[in-house]
């Protein structure tokens, strides 16, 4: 025995080759490697749907139509017919001639009781309607007399009379075929008074009611 190599004189066994499994040549096993399922999306809890609430839309209102030019001149005969209202005019009248003649459409009468007041009744109607209502005047007459002054407004003319000299030329009968409407200074209408407490309560004590409690109990202690 040599001293360098060393002997186990205690096991002389071969260890044994560990065998290796065998697998068929002929199928060969293949294991797909295994896929990790998803997990389904979780549900979102949905809201209750509100039912639809119809729309209440608000009607358009309708387009008013605009006035036509006889109108217009209408209210523009009205407005220096109250313009001589303003200076107590009397007796206005506005005379329709859109169906009668194509002179005008429209005549304005009015009378004054003097002179002064004619001219102040037609300087009114003249600046009034230049100023305020920017319809001038195509040419006016009569200022030297004072007893028929005429305002020609092309679409319609202004007589401003003195009451003889109306009476005189009278042209309501000379156009008595035109429709005619009077223009007064009509007062706004009273407001309705009202009554007080202590009136209410006078009128009541004067009643028979309380007149017939009063009596009761004194019928009453007469009975006693």
């Amino acid at each position: 025995m040599s001293q360098g190599r060393e002997v186990n004189i205690h096991n002389n066994r071969r260890p044994t080759k560990t065998k290796s499994a065998k697998s068929s040549p002929r199928t060969k096993t293949v294991t797909a490697p295994r896929v990790a399922k998803k997990a389904a999306p979780a549900r979102k809890a949905t809201k209750p749907t509100a039912k639809p609430v119809a729309k209440t839309t608000a009607k358009r209102p309708r387009r008013k139509p605009e006035p036509s030019a006889t109108e217009l001149i209408h209210q523009s005969a009205l407005k220096a017919a109250h313009y001589a209202l303003e200076k107590k005019a009397e007796a206005i009248h506005v005379l329709d001639l859109t169906k009668i003649t194509s002179m005008t459409d429209y005549f304005v009468i009015a009378t004054g009781s003097s002179d002064r007041q004619v001219k102040a009744i037609a300087e009114n109607v003249i600046s009034e309607m230049r100023d305020t209502e920017g319809v001038k005047a195509w040419r006016s007459e009569g200022w030297d007399s004072l007893q028929w002054v005429i305002i020609d407004f092309v679409d319609f003319v202004v007589h401003v009379f003195q009451a003889e000299a109306r009476k005189f030329y009278n042209i309501e009968r000379l156009w008595a075929d035109a429709p005619m409407e009077e223009v007064k200074d009509e007062p706004p209408p009273a407001k309705p008074v009202r009554k007080k407490r202590s009136a209410v309560k006078s009128k009541a004590s004067k009643d028979g009611k309380a007149g017939s409690g009063i009596r009761i109990i004194s019928e009453f202690q007469t009975a006693q």
